[in-house]
């Protein structure tokens, strides 16, 4: 053999443990990081002062140990000490080549964005082009770290399909976590269409101001209607012209009216992230999920503090730590039920999992599984889990989405696109609907549903409630009736996002109608039965609160028959989750783009 070759050779082999070396952080990074932290660690940690400052010890320390009071998990029981270090290393490394130079002209993927920061939007892809759909009113799209030193203006790459009105966004930079930083607002922008959901072109929004340093970026979806795709935006330091800027994006308490009543917005808590769902533990404390995978205790007054040792979440697309629910005798017995999106090993197969726990102190124990799917229910969409459930009795309602495939809705033999009733312990009552007939889960007490985003059952009545999301128009309030089938996909009153039918009927003898419907979708979340005295006019009505349209809606209901709508408040972020307190007063989880818990109290 040529003894050049030969040398060359051997240099090439004497690189694979160095190569190797190199690889086995950035897989570790994107296995237990990237979920939160986006899969550029460059952009994440550009001002990390620990990361670009901090020895190398230091860092490691804080991945073994997590930092609770930031909702940053420990990994080490994970990682031991010699991985730690290397992880630590390779991201010092990574943000030291990242951060020298400027960004202008740097284009950032839209699927890049921080997770556990966003809302509103789904990933999918069109060949070789990946993107961001469905932005919607309420939607934000948050990338950290965005160093706007010289930036006027941003050129985005969008697209926005027929039969749809023209969409605004807003572009609002954010200094400081928690409600204790400032925002600016930067310049809003119509989008006009472009000729197809995949026909995308490029336009620029000029900044209403220049900032230095670095900031976390958001693009706000605003009112206007329909929905727009985004594929990727550039920082730009060439001049460009905005729309105007009609909203501050800043939430202070405030006097309202509706329902024939003033109230007043008192803030209980805020955090850097997405709020899911929200109980109480106690009098005083609140309990909240962050979809981003962590969960608060929250009293007003105080910083919010995270619950260490929670399940592994399965973060990505509608995915992530979603419905939280103390035990009607949570003063006796302790437990706190969760529902989350569980990964299946290493894979993107993911399924919605409900356990129950005890917090003591700061820390999750005592963890028993009530319902996980069987392994070949796991699959890898990131869409339609439902999630939510309510307790009736010795009972636990849930429900589930179809996962984005609308036949499974119909078919008995898997749990998706139904409602299921259990015991609250996990077992499956004998006397379910479908209980003896085989082939058919034992679980299911109706099928024939979307997205079910709102469950509640009114202790009461024994009523059980739910909402729905249709495809476009088509959102439901339904009374969930054992063994009926509520016609998804074969009747709704919704259509396809592309225009296309998803059926030719809205109705049909054999289905259960829903109790109402609307047509845009308001883009419903979960819902509550009022019967507190605070607010006299609103007992015995139902509040719902609603993610597009950003609404918390008052409706009437007789005997299981809807008579009656109104608006009690709308604009001012998507509402996550209702629930009435202790004192009798409603609570809403709303995110702008930061989560926020409000207290609706009269107005004196």
């Amino acid at each position: 053999m040529n003894k050049n070759l030969l040398a060359a050779l051997v240099a090439l082999v004497s690189l694979f443990p160095r190569l190797a070396l190199a690889q086995v952080p950035a897989e570790r990074y994107s296995r237990l990081c990237a979920s939160c932290h986006t899969a550029d660690p460059g952009a994440s940690f550009r001002s990390s002062a620990l990361v670009s400052r901090g020895d190398v010890g230091q860092l490691a320390a804080v991945i073994q140990r997590g930092r609770p009071g930031r909702g940053m998990p420990a990994f080490g029981a994970t990682l031991d000490a010699e991985q730690a270090r290397a992880l630590a290393g390779w991201l010092k490394s990574t943000v030291t080549q990242a951060t020298s130079g400027t960004m202008i002209n740097r284009r950032i993927e839209a699927e890049s964005l921080r997770l556990d920061r966003s809302a509103g939007f789904s990933k999918t892809q069109d060949g070789e082009t990946h993107f961001l759909q469905w932005i919607d009113r309420g939607s934000h799209l948050c990338y950290d770290d965005v160093d706007l030193t010289g930036v006027r203006s941003l050129e985005y790459r969008y697209a926005k399909g027929e039969g749809e009105p023209p969409r605004r966004f807003a572009v609002v930079a954010f200094q400081g976590d928690f409600g204790n930083g400032r925002r600016y607002p930067l310049g809003e922008k119509n989008t006009p269409l472009t000729g197809g959901w995949t026909t995308f072109r490029t336009e620029r929004i000029g900044l209403a101001r220049q900032l230095s340093g670095h900031h976390r970026l958001c693009i706000i979806g605003m009112g206007g209607g329909g929905v727009f795709n985004l594929d990727w935006f550039a920082l730009s330091d060439a001049p460009g012209t905005n729309d105007g800027i009609t909203q501050t994006f800043e939430l202070a308490d405030q006097r309202l009216t509706g329902g024939g009543h003033h109230f007043e917005l008192e803030k209980m808590g805020e955090i850097d992230g997405e709020f899911w769902s929200l109980d109480f533990l106690d009098a005083r404390t609140l309990i909240a999920t962050q979809k981003g995978g962590t969960l608060w205790l929250l009293r007003k007054g105080q910083k919010p503090g995270a619950v260490e040792g929670i399940p592994r979440v399965y973060l990505g697309g509608q995915a992530g730590l979603m419905h939280v629910r103390a035990h009607p005798d949570h003063a006796r017995n302790g437990w706190v039920y969760l529902s989350f999106v569980e990964p299946r090993g290493s894979t993107e197969d993911n399924m919605l999992t409900i356990v129950r726990g005890r917090i003591r102190g700061q820390r999750w124990v005592d963890q028993q599984v009530i319902w996980r799917a069987a392994p070949e229910f796991f699959t890898n969409s990131g869409a339609h889990y439902g999630a939510r459930f309510d307790f009736a009795g010795d009972y636990l309602f849930f429900g589930i989405g179809e996962r984005g495939t609308q036949d499974f809705a119909q078919d008995l033999q898997n749990p998706f696109g139904k409602i299921h009733r259990i015991f609250a312990d996990g077992r499956v009552p004998g006397d379910n609907p479908f209980a003896r007939q085989p082939g058919a889960l034992p679980t299911i007490w109706t099928l024939g549903h979307r997205n079910p985003q709102g469950l509640f059952v009114d202790q009461r009545t024994a009523r059980v409630w739910s909402t729905e999301h249709g495809p476009k128009g088509g959102d439901e309030i339904n009374e969930i009736l054992p063994g009926r089938n509520y016609g998804w996909p074969l009747v709704t009153h919704g259509i396809n996002y592309d225009g296309t039918l998803v059926s030719n009927e809205a109705e049909r003898a054999g289905f259960e109608s829903p109790r109402k419907n609307w047509n845009p979708s308001p883009g419903l979340s979960n819902l509550v039965m009022y019967d507190g005295a605070a607010f006299p006019r609103w007992r015995r009505h139902l509040l719902v609160a609603s993610l597009a349209h950003q609404q918390l809606k008052l409706i009437a209901v007789d005997q299981g028959r809807v008579i009656g709508e109104q608006v009690l408040m709308e604009g001012i972020g998507r509402i996550r989750d209702v629930i009435v307190g202790p004192d009798g007063l409603p609570y809403v989880a709303l995110n702008q783009p930061n989560g926020q818990v409000y207290r609706l109290r009269p107005a004196h």
